[in-house]
């Protein structure tokens, strides 16, 4: 009796042990899942496709899926890159993520693709594959509340203000002529007057001038005042050469004060005794005497001949170098 139940124990575990070796075996079996993230795109929209495989890489060895060169209806944008988990457990698992494109309306499948993993105890091969996938591949949806829609929307323009621009630009431009009229007139009054020009000496220009006033009649009143007045002129020219100055402008007392330094006080009595008779005549209308006429300019002449004597060169005898025999 007590041998019966023993044998019954162990047909019971044998049973049991019989009944959880196909649970043990499944457990260790690879597994391949695909999953896409839609089943339904537009013309040239894209889907991604992640195939991910587990498995005990003390069990068996991968080899991995491989695209083919072309897929019907279907174009590989990116074909991922397979990477591999490690689990606590020693379990192993690939994942990669293929995304696909299509440019052919219509209901079309992803096809699927065969990974083989090879055991390390058994020579036969497991050969798994991913599931097809279903791709409907379509136009946009017709607009069905047939309003007219702009193909851009509307944009406010801002349109800048450049009056401040402008005026500052004026302002600019105003005081870029201003600066430039400035430096012509600065440089035209430090130029030397054009009265200074001439082939002739200063001393020889006024002998030359002087003579030409014998040409004058002065018995006539209208000659007399042209007399006088271009004999003034003549000797402001001649010291404004000799000066490199213009002194056209000078009156007769600024002249005389200038060269109280050149002449004796007889000198400076006779010049301006002269010059004072052409103011008379010029501004007072007074009509000279033909001899007062004739000592005006004799007194000029003397006066132009003094300075000319103190201001040229001499030899080593005294004589002016440029003086006539």
């Amino acid at each position: 009796m007590e041998l019966i139940k023993i044998n019954i124990r162990r047909y019971c575990l044998l049973l049991i042990a019989y009944c959880l070796f196909p649970i043990a075996s499944f457990s260790q079996s690879p597994s391949v899942q695909t999953i896409a993230d839609k089943n339904n795109i537009l013309i040239g929209e894209q889907v991604k496709v992640t195939v991910k495989a587990s498995f005990r890489p003390g069990v068996f060895t991968v080899h991995w899926l491989t695209l083919p060169d072309s897929i019907p209806h279907f174009e590989v944008v990116d074909p991922g890159k397979a990477d591999t988990t490690t689990y606590k457990d020693d379990s192993k698992a690939i994942e990669q993520t293929i995304t696909f494109t299509s440019f052919d309306s219509g209901k079309w499948t992803i096809p699927a693709f065969q990974i083989n993993f090879d055991p390390l105890v058994d020579d036969t091969t497991l050969n798994l594959t991913t599931d097809p996938v279903p791709v409907n591949v379509m136009y946009s949806p017709p607009d069905s509340t047939n309003e007219l829609r702009d193909i851009k929307p509307v944009m406010d323009v801002t349109i800048p203000d450049y009056t401040w621009y402008y005026v500052a630009g004026g302002i600019l431009l105003l005081c870029i002529i201003g600066y430039f009229t400035w430096r012509y007139l600065k440089n035209k009054k430090q130029k030397p007057a054009a009265v200074f020009a001439s082939k002739l000496s200063p001393y020889d220009e006024a002998m030359q001038e002087l003579k030409k006033l014998d040409q004058y009649n002065l018995q006539d009143a209208a000659e007399i005042k042209a007399y006088h007045s271009r004999l003034s002129e003549i000797f402001k020219r001649y010291i404004s050469r000799k000066e490199n100055k213009d002194l056209d402008g000078r009156t007769t007392s600024e002249l005389l004060i200038q060269m109280k330094d050149d002449l004796s006080k007889e000198n400076i009595s006779a010049l301006a005794t002269a010059l004072r008779c052409s103011d008379a005549v010029k501004f007072a209308k007074y009509l000279p005497t033909m001899i007062e006429s004739a000592e005006s300019k004799d007194k000029i002449k003397e006066t132009i001949n003094l300075i000319e004597q103190k201001t040229r060169p001499t030899d080593s005898s005294g004589r002016a170098l440029n003086s006539k025999p």
